[in-house]
């Protein structure tokens, strides 16, 4: 390989991968390890190190001499201040939160009903999953490093003890308005502990192995990088283990069900969005090929057929929020065959999409897709028929790694991120408009995500 290379690790909750690109954002190499995460949602904190040191590592051995990171989000970690774990990482997945939540005191219960802090208090907010590090490590407490994946991975790289700001401020102790500690949430949980530096997204952070650290953002924030969906009226739907739709906005806003977050901060400036996600969208794929109602993913390609329903609720509804709903299958008919079943899955994915886009209140023009199952030229042509929206797909979809080269290139002067975004990319374009037979579907839906939202206590619902 010649000219000047980036390293671009993108951490996933299960899979690590690292990319080579070059400086015209050619992908030169590509690789992956996996890290499990245990049924109880935890994972070996020493394993996932051990996972991204070695990508580094490698990445320098093909000639990089510049890395970043973007990471799975709001997950935490405890380590003392020699790097050593004290306890695994409680993933975003953990469902002991839960358990942890009903244990709470009566009056953070009745705090956790006012807003903001209905974001803060609640059975799924990363708060209580530092609350998790002390069940796990009684020992925890003043004098240990504390925070979220990014700042684990980072500490242990460089020493120095940093969280993005699109990372920590889905952490539920920082402000994503003022990017300064949120006191009062310490104090009402007793979090006696550190807050990180903050740094921006495109920014020298420190170096490993003789190699500079330029570039650490969240995931699907990197994503929004890459497709340049962080302003203006252009949105970006991730496709892969799960979909995340990401909705630019101007300032804070919260709307709906959906997440306010952080899209980037870059010289300064902070873009904001809203984001709605599917936990399970590649997962049910997945199943579907286990059970053998699919061969491969090829059978992926149907024309829109049948009325049946297939939500992917494997592991709860964020957007509706309905987090002990289960998965289901509806409308099932003596005529229903395979390619109806699979057609109803992709609908679901693309009637969730416009779910989001409905909460949001934006008007977009564009849908940029990322992610493995965006290869799907049927599942884009559905969003786009029950959106309205174009939908467009990059002709590389590993949004994320791209997004982090991106990041580099401006952190090290090679390029401004306004020059990258104007930069002409091949993309296809899908455009399914007038469909009027899938609103009827869309508003049955509706109507069946109302029924598992309210099913508590029964088959459908815990």
């Amino acid at each position: 390989m010649s000219g000047r290379l980036y390293a671009c690790v993108d951490v996933g909750t299960t899979r690590i991968k690292l990319s080579i690109f070059d400086e015209s954002l050619q992908r030169k190499h590509a690789e992956a390890l996996n890290v499990p995460v245990n049924a109880d949602g935890l994972q070996d904190s020493e394993e996932l190190f051990r996972a991204v040191k070695s990508l580094v590592e490698r990445g320098r051995s093909l000639g990089a001499r510049s890395f970043g990171l973007a990471t799975y989000r709001a997950s935490t970690v405890a380590w003392d201040r020699e790097g050593k774990p004290l306890t695994p990482i409680v993933t975003w997945t953990d469902r002991g939160a839960a358990a942890t939540y009903r244990r709470l005191s009566a009056h953070l219960k009745l705090v956790g009903r006012i807003p903001p802090f209905d974001l803060i208090i609640s059975p799924y907010s990363p708060v209580l999953r530092f609350l998790r590090l002390r069940e796990l490590n009684p020992s925890v407490g003043e004098g240990n490093m504390q925070w979220t994946v990014e700042s684990y991975l980072t500490y242990r790289l460089t020493g120095k003890f940093v969280s993005d700001a699109t990372s920590a401020c889905l952490s539920g102790i920082v402000d994503p308005r003022s990017m300064k500690e949120i006191g009062i949430v310490k104090s009402l949980f007793n979090l006696r502990m550190e807050t990180p530096e903050l740094v921006e997204n495109a920014q020298t952070i420190g170096s490993y192995d003789g190699m500079e650290f330029n570039a650490l953002i969240a995931d699907q924030q990197a994503a929004s990088v890459a497709e340049g969906a962080y302003e203006g009226d252009t949105g970006k739907v991730t496709n892969g283990t799960g979909t995340f739709v990401d909705i630019p906005t101007v300032g804070f806003a919260r709307r709906g069900d959906l997440i306010p977050l952080v899209l980037l901060k870059h010289r300064g400036r902070i873009w904001y969005g809203v984001e709605g996600y599917l936990p399970t969208t590649g997962k049910a794929v997945d199943m579907s090929l286990r059970l053998g109602l699919l061969k491969d993913y090829s059978e992926l390609e149907v024309e829109p057929t049948g009325e049946v329903i297939f939500i992917p609720a494997l592991s709860g509804l964020q957007v509706p929020h309905a987090a002990g709903a289960k998965g289901i299958i509806a409308g099932l008919t003596l005529r229903s065959d395979k390619a109806a079943v699979v057609s109803g899955l992709l609908k679901s994915v693309a009637f969730h999409v416009r779910f989001v886009l409905e909460q949001s209140g934006e008007h977009l023009k564009i849908l940029r897709a990322d992610g493995g199952l965006s290869r799907s030229n049927a599942l884009l042509k559905m969003i786009s028929a029950v959106t309205g929206t174009s939908v467009e797909r990059d002709s590389d979809v590993e949004a994320t790694s791209r997004g982090i080269a991106m990041l580099q290139l401006a952190a090290t002067g090679q390029s401004s991120l306004e020059d990258i975004a104007k930069a002409k990319r091949e993309r296809e374009a899908f455009s399914e408009m007038g469909k009027a037979a899938l609103e009827e579907e869309y508003q049955k839906w509706k109507k069946t995500t109302a029924l598992l939202r309210s099913s508590r206590g029964s088959y459908l619902g815990e």
